[in-house]
C-alpha cells in the first residue's frame, strides 16, 4: 500500500524497484501490456513512459525466461527492454534499502 493501493506485485523485488522509481521520480506503469510471441505471451514488469522502455526484474533466467526473452527481442527489435538480474538488483538494494522505509 505504500506504493499503490490497488497494485499487487508478483514479487517483493518488483515492489522494491517500484519504490526506487518513486523515490527518484521515474514515472512507471506496472505490467500494462501483453506481447504475443506466438508460442508464449510476455508481460514485462514495468513500462517507463518517459524512456519508452520496458523493465523486467528477474532473480535468474531459467530456460523458459531465456526463450521468452529471445523471442521478444526477435519479434520486437524496436522496443527497448532492460532486464534487472540478481547482481544488479543486489547493487540497487545496497544503495536504496537504507533510504526506503518500507523496503521488503
Amino acid at each position: 500500500p505504500d506504493i499503490d493501493p490497488i497494485i499487487c506485485f508478483y514479487s517483493t523485488w518488483e515492489a522494491n524497484i517500484a519504490r526506487v522509481f518513486n523515490l527518484v521520480g521515474i514515472k512507471w506503469q506496472y505490467a500494462p501490456k501483453i506481447f504475443d510471441l506466438g508460442t508464449h505471451t510476455y508481460r514485462p514488469d514495468f513500462y517507463l513512459p518517459d524512456d519508452n522502455a520496458y523493465i523486467e526484474v528477474k532473480n535468474y533466467m531459467n530456460p523458459y525466461s531465456l526463450e521468452r526473452d529471445h523471442l521478444f527481442r526477435i519479434q520486437y527489435p524496436h522496443i527497448k527492454l532492460e532486464v534487472i538480474l540478481k547482481d544488479s538488483y543486489l547493487e540497487i538494494k545496497k544503495y536504496y534499502k537504507p533510504v526506503i522505509d518500507m523496503w521488503e
